[in-house]
């Protein structure tokens, strides 16, 4: 019974987040879409730069103190050691108020300098020193969100996310207008001012429902042996912020390099800036959109692993992987065939542009591998195998750096679509051979590879062709929706997803369980 309320409240508590995540999603990627119509894509390009340095600084900021926050609380509340928790967040504040501050003293400091020398165009310097006021609430915020994941308390994460993408959303709604006329530079600083009011709204809130959250956690449970030193947390979070900074630092090195290694192959700045913005700023966004169904679960299982293992759960554990896996394949294969079969028709309907849906189809087949490596890396360091997704992104920025400072000089566009193949298969691969390693889980090729990818090719064509047959091409959206039922119909016929499957979730909410209090999980309560 413990073990079907466990799966009760995660099941909950990822239905919430997804049904949010993917509204947020919708939201997120519409502003995109506004953007890049209004600002063009030398505008999404330098966007782009902007916000890849906003992301690097972001990581510093958090440091790993997130991933470290949940998983820590997650093991304290299932070992009962309630009152630690306490202790745990003044800890994890103070790491975090340390590379918060640091970071963003460094980033005004340094705006000029990375503006000139790193992203090579000076409308950047303002956004960049506007940003900069930014992070120690970006800080503050990861420390609060680490906690309510922990504590499986989402709800309470989520009204901040909503908080912030609407501050956003009613600044650049209300000023665009004034700031497009002046330029690309005040364009982008207005973005900026949106943003950084943004995170500081998002955080406060979190502030105050987490001043009202802990006088609710009750004094026992106190464990003089649990390691809730600042030391301790370190330990944790270092290797996970070694990680992190390697992956945003591989992605802003990236970003920074791909431009200038276009304009040697011979590209102008206005043109290197278009290529850029249209694959990173443009195809790729739309490429992770279908992602946002599986963010619930990459966020979720960490709390849900930690405390597994620090149980000695090894079952539960394997149990969790096994369907995060196959969720996500299923996700992923079905976004992969998709958008290589309609490109042409979601190019155009996204973006009124042929050669933005030319790219999808060509990066399509990469979406398996990039939507697993984010829950991977998760489950990872849940499993404390955080210094393995440390080496694997070592070796994944030491082959792209090369590739890139070698490869786009002499191949342009070919040679940016070869380091994104190289990139995202090597780390992916490392990732999730490690993992399964560490399990000892079988990975189902046939229910979680094969099977999903001989659906989705007989509904997308099926779907596809009866509409060309009857010259049907402006309902794209009816399409899609047509090709999902037909895919999910095939997975049930050929045993893809079985009847034990839709009763693993409705084994959770049978009577056995329904007297116990949802406000265990935190979704009751009024704040």
């Amino acid at each position: 019974m413990k073990n079907t309320l466990k799966r009760r409240k995660l099941i909950i508590n990822a239905l919430i987040l997804t049904f949010t995540t993917v509204t947020l999603g919708f939201v997120n990627t519409s502003f995109r879409v506004y953007l890049s119509n209004k600002i063009g894509a030398e505008g999404m390009g330098l966007y782009q730069l902007i916000m890849s340095i906003h992301i690097m600084t972001s990581t510093l900021a958090i440091s790993g103190i997130r991933v470290t926050t949940t998983r820590l609380i997650a093991e304290e509340l299932g070992r009962g050691n309630m009152n630690n928790i306490k202790n745990i967040m003044k800890k994890a504040f103070i790491y975090s108020l340390f590379f918060s501050t640091l970071t963003s003293l460094l980033l005004y400091n340094g705006a000029e300098y990375i503006a000139l020398s790193w992203i090579q165009d000076p409308r950047a310097i303002r956004p960049l020193k506007i940003l900069s006021c930014s992070l120690p609430f970006v800080g503050m915020g990861a420390c609060f969100h680490g906690y309510f994941y922990g504590m499986r308390k989402v709800i309470k994460s989520i009204s901040t996310d909503i908080i912030e993408v609407s501050t956003l959303m009613i600044i650049i709604a209300s000023f665009l207008g004034i700031y497009l006329p002046k330029g690309l530079d005040y364009t982008c600083a207005l973005i900026s001012v949106g943003i950084t009011l943004a995170l500081s709204a998002s955080a406060v809130v979190c502030y105050i429902l987490y001043i009202f959250d802990k006088r609710h956690l009750k004094k026992y449970g106190y464990n003089r042996n649990a390691d809730c030193s600042l030391w301790g947390i370190s330990k944790i979070a270092f290797p996970i912020a070694c990680s992190a900074y390697i992956q945003t630092g591989l992605k802003t090195v990236e970003d920074i390099l791909i431009p200038d290694a276009l304009r040697k192959f011979g590209s102008s700045t206005s043109m290197s800036l278009s290529i850029f913005g249209m694959i990173k700023g443009m195809v790729l966004p739309i490429l992770y959109f279908p992602s946002i169904f599986l963010a619930s679960f990459s966020t979720l299982i960490i709390p849900e692993i930690s405390e597994a293992k620090a149980l000695n759960q090894t079952k539960r554990v394997n149990n969790i992987i096994a369907k995060v896996f196959k969720f996500t394949l299923l996700i992923a294969i079905f976004a992969s065939g998709l958008f290589m079969i309609f490109s042409t028709e979601l190019g155009l309907h996204i973006y009124n542009d042929l050669e933005v849906g030319f790219m999808m189809r060509i990066l399509a087949p990469l979406i398996p591998f990039m939507y697993l490596d984010r829950v991977v890396d998760g489950s990872l360091n849940a499993l404390d195998q955080q210094m393995s997704t440390l080496r694997y992104n070592l070796i994944d920025m030491a082959v792209r750096i090369f590739l890139i400072c070698f490869l786009i000089p002499k191949k342009g566009i070919v040679g940016f679509i070869i380091v994104l193949f190289t990139g995202t298969l090597l780390n992916s691969m490392l990732s999730i051979n490690r993992l399964l390693k560490v399990t000892k889980l079988d990975f189902l090729l046939g229910d979680w590879v094969l099977k999903p990818a001989l659906c989705v090719t007989i509904s997308s064509y099926a779907i596809k062709l009866t509409f060309d047959m009857f010259n049907i091409t402006n309902m794209i959206v009816f399409q899609i929706i047509l090709v999902v039922v037909f895919y999910l119909s095939l997975l049930f016929i050929i045993g893809c997803i079985k009847k034990k499957d839709i009763m693993w979730f409705l084994d959770a909410f049978k009577n056995d369980v329904k007297s116990e209090k949802i406000t265990d999980l935190g979704i009751t309560k009024r704040f």
